[in-house]
């Protein structure tokens, strides 16, 4: 099996497909604020109403919300998998013989709750004084939960590809958004069984298997998904991944802003704020998230981080932990530059391919080099005079 490198893990990793294209000059990204999200679901009716409310798709939720630590869809999706690895294997790597990866099909009974856990939290109440939360005394609640958007990560090493048999499954060179062929699919569920995410899935009425699409049409117009322009949180900014600092003006244009896209900026960065979620699966997932700042940092690491002993990538810190650490605290105390860039979330439909920060303004451009953000980073606030507002008749 050929080898590619993975620096989310920071070592080269098998994989049965060499890269056609190491890095292409645009690939879908997202990054998700979980210090916003509030459980209200909003991305995913969005999503279903726009693409799984068909007949057989009853089940499918191409983008769901779970409560950490005890939610699932479907019911124990992660740590069933994680409990079947050893260490330092990726899911490409623990395949058994005869198969290209690890993994397994969800019973029907585990599809049948897709809201199970919402707002179960970690921990009992306690009987004497509550600890009250101060990370930066290393204190935490005794209770706590936090929200996880879920949704197809369009990863660089797809797992779904790479189980298909019939390659019905491929990465658009354009974008990097993983589709399915349904006119050659044959309903095997490889994808279904090999993805460690769980988001392709089987359509007992048409006898092919589904997976997210996306929202490639709405990408290919220069917008952004629905699950990110329906989001009343502004949890989510989508983007352009691979546009690094180096890059030029977009579409050539000299008016706008050169170098990196601001989903770059936060997952990529020396300023890293976001990590993708079990990154030792293997995949190369492309959706980053920005840990919650009042959960503790063990939790968070077996989660968004290799969760290795050894240390090997780029993060900041000597071990995976200190990295949660470090950025728990950039996002709870962030600097003058990324308070810019958090101000992008949910401030246009259009997809934002870079961005300038000043002194108090962020602006932004889209592919073809028009401005589509030009806002405060702080709002001057006003106060009328002479008027008192009070909730008594």
């Amino acid at each position: 099996m050929p080898e590619v490198y993975n620096p989310q893990l920071g070592r080269k990793q098998s994989y049965p497909y060499e890269h056609r294209q190491e890095e292409r000059d645009w690939h879908w990204g997202m990054v998700i604020n979980t210090n916003r999200c509030i459980n209200c679901n909003t991305c995913s009716f969005a999503c279903k109403s726009t693409w799984t409310s068909g007949k057989g798709e009853e089940y499918m939720w191409w983008m769901n919300v779970e409560t950490e630590p005890y939610g699932g869809y479907p019911m124990g999706w992660d740590m069933r998998l994680l409990d079947d690895l050893g260490p330092e294997e990726t899911i490409f790597e623990a395949a058994e013989q005869g198969e290209k990866v690890k993994g397994y099909v969800a019973q029907k009974e585990e599809w049948e709750y897709p809201a199970l856990g919402d707002d179960s939290v970690h921990g009992e109440y306690p009987e004497d004084e509550v600890v009250e939360s101060d990370p930066e005394k290393g204190k935490y609640h005794d209770i706590w939960q936090f929200y996880l958007p879920r949704l197809c990560n369009h990863c660089k090493n797809p797992a779904c590809l790479a189980a298909c048999p019939r390659k019905a499954i491929y990465k658009r060179s354009e974008d990097g958004i993983v589709l399915l062929d349904q006119e050659r699919c044959r309903g095997y569920r490889k994808c279904v069984k090999a993805c460690p995410y769980h988001k392709p899935m089987y359509n007992p009425e048409t006898g092919v298997s589904e997976k997210p699409v996306g929202c490639f049409p709405r990408i290919e117009e220069g917008n952004v998904p629905r699950c990110v322009s329906s989001c009343i949180g502004k949890t989510r900014l989508h983007g352009n991944i691979n546009r690094g600092p180096n890059s030029g003006h977009p579409n050539g244009k000299k008016s706008a802003a050169k170098g990196r896209s601001p989903v770059n900026y936060l997952a990529q960065s020396d300023e890293k704020v976001a990590l993708p979620l079990y990154p030792q699966f293997g995949t190369r997932p492309q959706v980053f998230y920005m840990p919650p700042y009042h959960v503790p940092p063990e939790f968070l690491t077996q989660m968004f981080t290799p969760n290795t002993d050894q240390k090997r990538n780029d993060w900041p810190g000597s071990t995976y932990e200190e990295s949660v650490k470090i950025i728990q605290k950039r996002v709870r105390n962030p600097s003058h530059h990324l308070l810019g860039v958090l101000q992008l979330f949910g401030a246009t439909t259009r997809l934002i391919e870079t961005y300038t920060v000043k002194e108090n303004k962020v602006k932004g451009w889209d592919r073809k080099g028009n401005k589509v953000v030009d806002m405060p980073i702080e709002e001057d606030l006003e106060v009328r005079e002479g008027e008192k507002w009070t909730n008594q008749p």
